[in-house]
């Protein structure tokens, strides 16, 4: 954005440098020039006045001086002609050629020769003006050739122009320095606000804004960092009412349940009985996971605010596991659903994960296997390591899963519809997912190749 900006003030910076600069080096070599038209036109004068005496009166001795005498002033080749073409005096190494006599025919017609080129570096050295000597009646009776020296002149035209040039690029870096200064000045704030857009979208903490720029600008920084505390408030006091509520529904239950434990056994209502049983065992199980979910979020946050909460908490930070140990614990119960578990790989890797952790979430996947996959699955458990790069993976064969599912999955609460009925709270992904989170791993659920739901757990590299 900055390039866009500048490269617009840059471009027509330098237009109007270049407008101003070719006006004045045109300005400066038409002055030189006419200067030099108007001493040349003066000497001339001088030389025909002496030429025409010399013509009319006859003896050129006299003018042979004086054209020697101004070769030697001025360094320039004079040649006096007369009416019939013929060389009278001549001073320098002017000799009657074509161009000499092309210029001198012109002259004779009363019609001075006397225009010169514009003095420029690629100007020629030298030009020729030619002057008729009038006699009597108006009559040409010769003609006076000068061989006018262009260098003196072009090198005072370069030196002039070279000036103009260096006062045009201190003008043009002082038109980028103020550019630059200014587009600063504009886009900082626009900048920080960018910073602080990106660190909110990765639910980093953003840096405080300090309203600079223009006063549009200082007014959405201000905005901008009201709306970022209202949303961090906002989300500080969910998680918090979440977690509050969760932990003042324990104690109810707890009450609950002992009152219904203490109930006469009466057989008639024996069923109602266990029902209420059952209903507080799924309440229970619902309130344990809002507040495992309610703390997965708070760390995740953290993390993500750049505390180390495995650091802070004296937790640790990584353990070395196989797919087989994970695994193992949960076996049993699987086989006894009628599920198959493949998790022999018994090669330890490095997880840059608590062994708390990633017990809970192995856990988590192999019940979400357990309660959805149906009868008969494969389950698949695989811990791998490879360029850096950490990968955990869960595959089931289950046939259940519909390709709309995966996009909800791992939503609070959410709960496909052929499984309503099956026990369960709806949070069991979403508590890995901030639990990856926290840990700066990164959860992604996806058609399995065994051909039911595959859940990959990432650690390491750019996921």
């Amino acid at each position: 954005m900055k390039l866009r900006v500048l490269l617009p003030l840059l471009v027509f910076g330098l237009i109007a440098v270049v407008a101003v600069l070719i006006p004045t080096a045109e300005s400066i070599a038409d002055s030189r020039t006419q200067q030099l038209a108007l001493q040349r036109q003066a000497s001339l004068d001088q030389v025909v006045q002496r030429a025409r005496t010399a013509l009319v009166q006859g003896g050129s001795s006299g003018l042979q001086t004086y054209l020697d005498r101004f070769d030697t002033v001025y360094g320039e080749a004079v040649l006096v002609l007369d009416e019939s073409g013929d060389a009278v005096a001549s001073a320098g190494d002017l000799s009657p050629d074509l161009d000499v006599r092309s210029i001198a025919g012109a002259a004779s017609r009363a019609i001075p020769q006397v225009s010169l080129p514009r003095v420029a570096p690629w100007a020629p050295d030298s030009a020729l003006v030619a002057v008729p000597v009038i006699a009597a009646g108006d009559l040409s009776t010769g003609v006076v050739v000068l061989e006018v020296d262009l260098k003196r002149a072009k090198t005072e035209v370069a030196a002039a122009w070279t000036l103009v040039v260096l006062v045009g690029l201190l003008l043009l870096a002082a038109l980028m320095g103020a550019s630059l200064l200014w587009t600063r000045w504009i886009l900082r704030p626009v900048r920080a606000l960018d910073s602080a857009v990106a660190a909110l979208t990765a639910h980093r903490e953003p840096v405080p804004l300090r309203p600079t720029g223009p006063p549009e600008l200082r007014r959405l920084s201000r905005a901008f960092t009201t709306m970022t505390d209202e949303v961090e408030h906002t989300l500080e006091q969910q998680r918090g009412f979440v977690a509050d509520a969760s932990h003042q529904l324990r104690t109810p239950l707890a009450a609950i349940r002992l009152r219904v434990d203490s109930l006469p056994r009466d057989p008639d209502a024996a069923g109602d009985l266990a029902a209420v049983d059952h209903d507080l065992d799924r309440l229970e199980h619902t309130v344990e996971r809002m507040l495992t979910l309610a703390n997965a979020e708070h760390r995740a946050s953290a993390s993500r605010q750049g505390f180390d909460a495995a650091r802070d908490e004296g937790a640790e930070r990584e353990c070395r596991v196989s797919a087989s140990a994970l695994g193992e614990p949960h076996r049993r119960r699987l086989e006894d659903a009628g599920l198959t578990m493949d998790a022999a790989d018994e090669t330890d890797v490095t997880v840059p994960c608590g062994r708390a952790d990633l017990e809970e979430m192995v856990q988590v996947l192999l019940d979400n296997a357990l309660n959805y996959a149906g009868r008969g699955a494969r389950v698949r458990l695989s811990v791998t390591e490879a360029a850096g790069e950490t990968t955990l993976r869960v595959d089931d064969s289950g046939t259940q899963l519909a390709d709309a599912d995966l996009e909800s999955m791992g939503t609070r609460f959410w709960r496909a519809r052929a499984h309503r009925s099956t026990p369960g709270t709806g949070l069991g992904l979403a508590i890995v997912a901030e639990l990856m989170r926290a840990g700066g791993g990164d959860l992604r659920l996806e058609r399995s190749p065994l051909g039911g739901l595959g859940a990959r757990l990432t650690w390491g590299r750019a996921r």
